[in-house]
């Protein structure tokens, strides 16, 4: 059955802001290449500075005589090791033409160490690979994207393997929380002044009233339309960026992806609902099967304190 998202389309001549530096977190594997091509093309076109960070994980120490302090040592020695080949390795797949290729390796807890190299460094991005996802790699945390996205502080772009280039479209998924806010605001400078960006509004599916003659599009849309308007009057729209306004019904990471697919859009954006027990709901219903099922690029930007308040009140309204 074809998909029929209702669509209106304005722009603002408006340029973008100066944006910060990006930290690119690589372990140098294939599933990686996809961040660090998008992450050094964004840096090079909008002249952003760039640091491409690696992170090895100690190796845990048990109280065996077997195994001395000086062995785990030289293990972790022979693991950054392994790691600067992989790394090198991967400046072959991926940039064979830049000759210099400056990386850093810090050994410590892979999720801290990227949110505290990314403070350290002045970051306002950080860009990594989907990485691994099932009911195994949740068992063993393996699913990294998932848990820097959930302590940054900074937006996180999640970028499959085969991911390159720069964006020239975005749909931000707007709950009208000041988290989507930012996720659009982030989302359109990532399209660097020129594309498209799609302010996506999804409700959910409701049985219409007996007796009304509106269509069920009608009766959803009817009061969402100003409100997205009212959000693209606040975002600093460069006069190249055409924005449209999206109505979906249904699942939101499913109606998201969907369009996504649909309309071959290379960015989905979305906000994080802050770090209570709601807030982490929101998050694993949402930006989790965003990142989880999305073949397309996910911006997920961190949360607002007021957030969780905002979405109880538009619950309620």
């Amino acid at each position: 059955m074809p998909r029929n998202p209702e669509i209106e389309a304005t722009t603002t001549p408006t340029p973008v802001a100066t944006r910060g530096g990006i930290l690119v977190a690589t372990d140098g594997s294939r599933d990686a290449d996809g961040s660090v091509r998008v992450g050094l093309a964004l840096a090079h076109r909008d002249g952003r500075p760039v640091t491409l960070l690696s992170v090895v994980e100690p190796l845990p120490v048990y109280e065996m005589d077997a195994i001395a302090a000086v062995d785990v040592d030289q293990l972790t020695t022979v693991t950054r090791e392994s790691r600067e080949v992989a790394l090198h390795a991967q400046h072959v797949r991926t940039h064979p033409g830049i000759p210099d290729w400056p990386y850093r390796i810090e050994v410590g807890s892979r999720v801290d160490t990227i949110a505290t190299q990314a403070e350290r460094f002045g970051a306002a991005l950080i860009i990594l690979g989907v990485g691994e996802h099932g009911v195994a790699a949740r068992i063993f945390r393996r699913e990294t994207a998932l848990r820097v996205i959930r302590s940054a502080t900074i937006p996180v772009l999640a970028v499959p393997m085969y991911g390159w280039g720069v964006p020239h479209s975005a749909v931000a998924a707007i709950d009208f929380t000041e988290s989507s806010v930012d996720a659009a605001r982030e989302a359109l400078a990532l399209l660097g002044g020129e594309g498209t960006l799609y302010l996506a509004h999804v409700s959910p599916r409701v049985p219409i009233p007996q007796g009304d003659s509106r269509t069920w599009e009608e009766v959803t849309s009817t009061g969402n339309l100003p409100r997205l308007e009212a959000v693209a009057q606040r975002l600093d729209v460069p006069p190249g960026v055409q924005v449209e306004f999206v109505t979906l019904h249904g699942e939101p990471a499913h109606e998201l992806i969907a369009f996504a697919e649909e309309f071959k859009v290379d960015l989905i954006a979305a906000g994080a609902h802050g770090r209570t027990a709601l807030g982490r709901l929101v998050l694993g219903s949402v930006s989790s099967k965003l990142v989880r099922t999305a073949h397309c690029w996910v911006l997920v930007a961190p949360p607002r304190r007021d957030d969780v308040e905002e979405v109880a009140a538009i619950d309620t309204a």
